[in-house]
């Protein structure tokens, strides 16, 4: 394996569960190809890590406010790039990774010199619950496959992520306004625009995934598909937020109902760049 292809950082959104970064660092450790340095960003968590000792360094930064998922990954990538690493992976704070994994998704960003992504489980089912994602501009469905990987995938579930740091400063990293939710669909669509690959590496990684939140998926589905400038997404996706809220509505789940038509206006109202 040439000799880029070991300058790789991994880099962690924190907030608030330690035993679930601890469980990712172990995953970490036992990695064929282990990272060269972790960076943790930690969202203004009340208590303070107490970690173990590793076979790579560990740097932390404390934020003093939670300014959400995609500005804490931005804070944890600047920092390996700063620190002269080339290849990224982000990584929520609950994954936990194959072995083999690290090193199967480094051979093949090597190769392509985009973003990689592996298959994601569910833990709590053991079920695949990511092999990549797609945008139906027509329907305005932005799903991700559960059975098989889209011949042209469109994005990939953030929680990880492996990518070169031209990637990332070519698009100015993740857009922190969407605080959680899209950063990810936003963050792959704009790289393939600018001709980067997408590419799915038959490898596993294991996630507990929390349930949606009806408000910020809906809002930010609009302020992404206002960022594409895409008239007709813009169109597909507030119809399909409005309808999902009607539906909500009949099945008397008033919350959420309430909580899909307040995220299409605060999309719609939100300043975007």
């Amino acid at each position: 394996m040439n000799e880029i292809s070991t300058n790789w950082a991994a880099c962690i959104v924190y907030y608030q569960d330690q035993e679930s970064l601890l469980n990712l660092l172990a995953s970490l450790e036992q990695q064929s190809l282990k990272p060269g340095h972790v960076f943790i960003t930690d969202n203004n968590s009340i208590q303070s890590l107490a970690l173990k000792n590793y076979s790579f360094p560990v740097q932390i930064t404390k934020l003093t406010e939670n300014k959400g998922f995609a500005a804490g990954a931005n804070v944890a990538l600047k920092n390996a790039i700063n620190n002269n690493f080339s290849n990224l992976m982000l990584l929520s704070q609950d994954v936990i990774l194959d072995s083999l994994s690290a090193e199967q998704m480094v051979i093949e960003l090597v190769s392509s010199k985009g973003i990689v992504f592996p298959t994601m489980y569910n833990r709590n089912t053991n079920q695949v619950f990511s092999k990549g994602g797609s945008v139906n501009k027509l329907s305005g469905s932005i799903k991700l496959s559960t059975s098989s990987t889209p011949k042209n995938p469109e994005w990939a579930d953030g929680s990880c992520l492996f990518f070169t740091k031209e990637v990332f400063n070519s698009i100015n990293g993740f857009y922190e306004k969407f605080f959680m939710y899209f950063e990810d669909v936003d963050f792959c669509y704009r790289a393939k625009y600018k001709g980067f690959a997408l590419k799915h590496v038959d490898t596993k990684a294991s996630q507990t995934p929390k349930g949606p939140n009806s408000l910020l998926r809906s809002r930010n589905s609009v302020i992404f598909s206002r960022r594409t400038d895409s008239i007709i997404l813009k169109s597909s996706v507030t119809k399909r937020n409005i309808l999902g809220a009607l539906l909500l509505f009949a099945r008397l789940r008033l919350a959420d109902s309430k909580n899909r038509l307040m995220g299409v206006i605060q999309g719609w109202k939100a300043a975007i760049d």
